[in-house]
């Protein structure tokens, strides 16, 4: 349950300044898949919601897109971080590699 609510909230929250682009900027996209994840999450979730989202107050959207510029710079460090470990973890084989070989 608790996932849910997580899901329904990240997709209410990453939908507001996607609404608010053109219908144009979201043309030649290709299938979205429902549970994606990034940009093509985000677009699932609007074409869901955007009655929702046409009916918020201004004051409303735009706290809406602070939230989901939160929410693309949190998962923009979780991809920084996730290369970094990959970085690591191949820093520390290529260590163990080159000194700990047997010779």
């Amino acid at each position: 349950m608790q996932t849910f609510r997580k899901l329904l909230a990240a997709g209410l929250i990453a939908t507001a300044a996607v609404a608010a682009l053109p219908a144009t900027a979201l043309a030649g996209t290709g299938e979205d898949s429902q549970f994606g994840s990034g940009t093509d999450f985000y677009r699932s979730m609007v074409s869901q919601y955007r009655d929702y989202i046409a009916r918020l107050s201004t004051d409303n959207r735009g706290k809406l897109m602070a939230m989901q510029d939160k929410l693309m710079q949190m998962e923009l460090d979780q991809k920084k971080m996730d290369m970094e470990m990959t970085k690591a973890k191949r820093d520390i084989e290529m260590f163990i590699l080159i000194y700990g070989g047997g010779k």
